[in-house]
């Protein structure tokens, strides 16, 4: 489930990807001045509501607006952070529900590539799509199972070392590793595939960070931290 035109894809998750550390109100004020109508409280707090998906919400305004694929990539990083979609009599509305507010601090921007196949990207878009309603946890364990570098966080242990945006991590992964399939991001001796570059994409929108935990024996292995 994605948009059928893959380069289309490529851009909004360029964006997705630029624009993961802008707060809630970054994107709100921007779309304010395009679809003003779609953030609406009074008609949010109504009971009277459909929700439908992000993806559904997204080509529903496509036809009614001309939106642009930042417009698209904002929407997108809204439903991540918890804003449903919901129509009410017969009009859609973006509305704050669960929503998250990450604190984000001034980090060096990073952009990974992320691949230079339009198929990978599409891959990594359609599965950020898939996962919207995802609990961080579930997306917390699903990456810790697939990369061996990232770690449990154990309760009550102080860690050192440095902070990372997850943009950087990848970037740093970039570096060394390489895409042997539009599938497959190799690294070392392990595999990253497209739907966990996705989930940990989303907590980075969601305020994740990675910390370091220097080790002079095996190198350097990562916990997901999330800033108050």
């Amino acid at each position: 489930m994605v948009f059928h035109e893959k380069d289309v894809n490529a851009q909004i998750l360029r964006i997705f990807i630029d624009f993961s550390t802008k707060t809630n109100q970054y994107f709100i004020t921007n779309l304010s001045q395009l679809i003003p109508d779609v953030i609406d409280n009074v008609e949010c707090s109504g009971e009277a509501k459909k929700k439908v998906s992000a993806f559904e919400g997204i080509n529903i305004l496509k036809r009614n607006y001309k939106l642009k694929n930042i417009d698209a990539a904002y929407l997108l990083l809204l439903a991540t952070r918890g804003y449903k979609f919901r129509v009410v009599m017969e009009k859609i509305y973006l509305c704050e529900e669960k929503a998250v507010y990450p604190n984000f601090e001034s980090l060096t921007p990073f952009k990974p590539k992320i691949s230079e196949s339009f198929e990978t990207k599409t891959a990594v878009l359609s599965d950020i799509l898939e996962i919207q309603e995802k609990e961080d946890d579930e997306l917390i364990q699903s990456s810790i199972q697939s990369i061996p570098e990232l770690l449990e966080k154990s309760f009550g242990v102080v860690y050192t070392g440095r902070v990372l945006s997850i943009n950087e991590w990848f970037y740093l992964k970039e570096l060394d590793g390489e895409w042997i399939s539009d599938e497959i991001f190799r690294y070392k001796d392990y595999n990253i595939k497209p739907n966990i570059i996705a989930k940990l994409l989303v907590l980075q929108a969601r305020g994740w960070y990675l910390q370091e935990i220097p080790d002079k024996i095996k190198g350097n292995d990562y916990i997901l931290i999330k800033k108050d």
